[in-house]
């Protein structure tokens, strides 16, 4: 019996990793066929725009272009692919990817995947033009909160 049990010990771990390389293998499918790299590019491309124009004029071009060299060496949808697939296999079982990847591959799912990240930029900027709108009482209410 004592020796059962430690077989059962010494493969259970083999089985776990061999079950956790197929969930990431198919999580990384998911990536692909929900445009996340798409995405992904557009929302870099959206904070690189809006972190460039809080920067003067003059120094634009050197900001983008080293802000260009660090993403594309630490920031990027190849870079982060393994993190972004763990994540989901995290969250998501690997049948519920696999149902993730069914509606990805159909057309409303090709559809969606293709406005997302517009729907998105919009959102944000929604949000945005709230809290500019609003404003003034943000900043009445912070100063408040903080005694100043």
């Amino acid at each position: 019996m004592k020796k059962l049990f430690i077989a059962i010990l010494i493969a259970l771990p083999c089985a776990a990793f061999s079950q956790t390389a197929q969930h990431l293998k198919v999580s990384e499918q998911f990536l692909e066929v929900s445009g996340a790299r798409t995405a992904f590019d557009d929302v870099v491309n959206s904070m690189l725009q809006t972190q460039t124009g809080a920067v003067p004029q003059e120094h634009r071009e050197k900001f983008i272009s080293v802000m260009k060299e660090f993403m594309a060496k630490y920031f990027n949808y190849d870079v982060l692919k393994p993190k972004m697939a763990k994540l989901y296999a995290d969250e998501f079982s690997e049948q519920e990817l696999k149902d993730l990847i069914a509606f990805y591959s159909s057309s409303t799912g090709k559809k969606y995947a293709s406005k997302v990240s517009v729907l998105t930029t919009k959102g944000m900027q929604m949000g945005q033009a709230a809290v500019q709108e609003h404003k003034d009482e943000l900043t009445q209410m912070m100063q408040k909160a903080f005694g100043q």
